[in-house]
């Protein structure tokens, strides 16, 4: 008998910000939830002044090949997007349910130099690229509050993961090292015992609101997401940053970091 799964997604996530402040987050995105398939791809550009540009499509597109350079090159969404590794990947299971379904967190691009085109300008920076691969259901994921963020410089790289709710998780990957004892303040994450500081300054929002608002223009989907999804608020930031050991300088760079929290 042919065996349909009830939920599977594989989501690619990449990111670039440049020395100014611009900054392009990217999605793509396949979906399987029983019979139905479908191929999201989204754009969000901030611009050094704060200007958003966000796109969507549910055209289908091919991904791009994983590899240690990607190339992403999307008609739709009108841009070009090239992403070259210079760190290794961490991949790490987040969270089991039942036997089988697992959330897997591959960061194939930790730390990466980027080139974007889009348009008619050419923009460079450090970025970072991410797969998730689920056959959970992202409602019944056991969390509360979810946040995630990075910081990227010449010398240093952070990786942050928590989970608030039923799963707490507390993760920080810095320099290929984890931590597991990270302290969330305002403008400020602590860790590795106290030594460690990544200081916020110049936040600016990026984007805010429910996840509901987001899908408003693709309503089918609508019908087939649950409400606790719908009713999710999430906040993306950018912020300068400022990376110190025991109170002495070590970078500066840019961060993009979120903050998720799960509707009722």
């Amino acid at each position: 008998m042919l065996r349909i799964r009830s939920f599977k997604i594989e989501k690619l996530y990449l990111d670039c910000i440049d020395e100014d402040g611009n900054c392009f987050i990217i999605y793509w995105a396949k979906v399987h939830f029983f019979l139905i398939r479908f191929v999201y791809s989204g754009l969000i550009f901030c611009d050094a002044e704060g200007l958003i540009t966000e796109k969507s499509t549910l055209r289908k597109t091919k991904k791009p090949a994983i590899d240690g350079t990607i190339e992403f090159n999307h008609k739709l969404l009108k841009i070009d997007v090239s992403i070259k590794r210079t760190d290794d990947a961490i991949i790490r299971s987040l969270y089991k349910e039942g036997e089988k379904n697992v959330l897997i967190w591959n960061c194939h691009h930790p730390k990466a130099m980027a080139e974007i085109i889009f348009n008619g300008n050419i923009y460079k920076g450090f970025g970072y690229a991410e797969t998730l691969f689920s056959q959970i259901k992202p409602w019944n994921l056991p969390i509360d509050e979810l946040k995630w963020g990075r910081f990227i410089s010449d010398s240093c790289t952070s990786i942050w993961i928590s989970w608030m709710g039923q799963y707490p998780i507390n993760k920080m990957f810095s320099n290929g090292i984890e931590y597991n004892d990270a302290i969330f303040g305002n403008d400020i994450i602590i860790f590795g015992n106290g030594t460690y500081q990544l200081k916020f300054s110049d936040v600016k929002l990026i984007r805010k609101g429910k996840l509901s608002a987001l899908f408003s223009k693709m309503p089918l989907l609508k019908i087939f997401l649950n409400r606790r999804i719908l009713n999710t608020i999430e906040i993306k930031y950018k912020a300068k940053t400022t990376f110190t050991k025991n109170s002495a300088f070590l970078s500066n760079g840019w961060s993009l970091f979120e903050i998720v929290t799960w509707g009722k």
